[in-house]
């Protein structure tokens, strides 16, 4: 059972020895903060992010403790999306799916609809091997969220998993759009690795349309940013594709080391599932067969 609002109020006040007074500042008298804690009233939204503020506690942190320290329903399916890092996690993609859909047998809600069309898109990828099937999907997450005059990190997430279905014009004019919300919001981003996977998102984008100097380009783009974030995991999939485009660049052997060496920090991390992606994108996307 969870707890009420003025129950985890007064439970994290108390964990960090401030005072009724304390919390309720000049927002509140004493008086009508203990009248919260008992609940016996509910804030008005300026006093809740008042009582947040000077509790030091996010939204997100206060309902994870109301709900004795559980994730459910949409807040754990919020949470594993954006904890998804690459469309080869199949398993964990049909997992997401499986939550979204039975949270959608009770609940009407856009954005898990949106998060289960994402899911089906990827799913489709990886049981067809053909972006056809997987349009469908991507076109009905972006008949809603291009009606929105903004993008913030929810709809910046589900924008980088399906702009690459559309046509190049529209996927990189969608793409710009999306980097230019990442700048502005970037100290709020729930994502700090959203911009890196942009820009490899249009890298392969530009590949499948055989436009390797551009691609070559975001490759590098991409590079920069991983290192500077270090997140090295997705610096294994960068080389990858930075060998690739050199392939067919004509620089073979420089390609070929890149690849390699993509290949050696998957060893390292024992990421096999991206080892097997790289090796796929390379027979895919280039004219030789890769034996690793």
């Amino acid at each position: 059972m969870a707890y009420q609002l003025g129950e985890v109020l007064k439970k994290v006040r108390q964990s960090k020895r401030y005072t009724q007074k304390y919390v309720a500042g000049n927002e509140m008298s004493r008086a009508t903060y203990a009248k919260i804690e008992a609940c016996e009233m509910q804030p008005t939204v300026g006093k809740f992010m008042h009582i947040l503020e000077k509790l030091d506690i996010s939204y997100e942190e206060l309902t994870y403790i109301q709900h004795l320290y559980t994730l459910n329903g949409k807040d754990e399916i919020l949470h594993d999306f954006f904890k998804l890092s690459y469309s080869t996690e199949s398993h964990r993609i049909q997992s997401l799916n499986n939550k979204c859909e039975h949270y959608l047998i009770n609940n009407a809600d856009n954005v898990v609809q949106d998060i289960s069309y994402v899911c089906q898109a990827l799913l489709s990828i990886h049981a067809k091997k053909s972006f056809d099937y997987a349009f469908p999907f991507a076109k009905k997450v972006w008949d809603r969220l291009s009606k929105l005059d903004n993008w913030y990190s929810l709809e910046l997430k589900l924008i980088n998993n399906i702009f690459f279905y559309f046509p190049l014009e529209t996927a990189i004019s969608i793409a710009k759009r999306a980097l230019q919300e990442i700048d502005r919001f970037s100290y709020i981003i729930k994502n700090v690795d959203l911009r890196s996977s942009y820009l490899l998102n249009i890298s392969i984008l530009y590949m499948k349309n055989k436009q390797y100097n551009e691609a070559y380009d975001y490759v590098e783009k991409s590079l920069e940013e991983c290192k500077a974030i270090r997140q090295f995991d997705r610096v294994a999939l960068v080389y990858g594709r930075k060998g690739i485009a050199l392939i067919n660049m004509n620089k073979t052997d420089e390609g070929l080391q890149f690849i390699r060496k993509g290949l050696s920090i998957c060893k390292v991390l024992e990421l096999d599932f991206m080892t097997e992606a790289i090796i796929q994108e390379v027979n895919e996307l280039t004219d030789i067969e890769f034996k690793p």
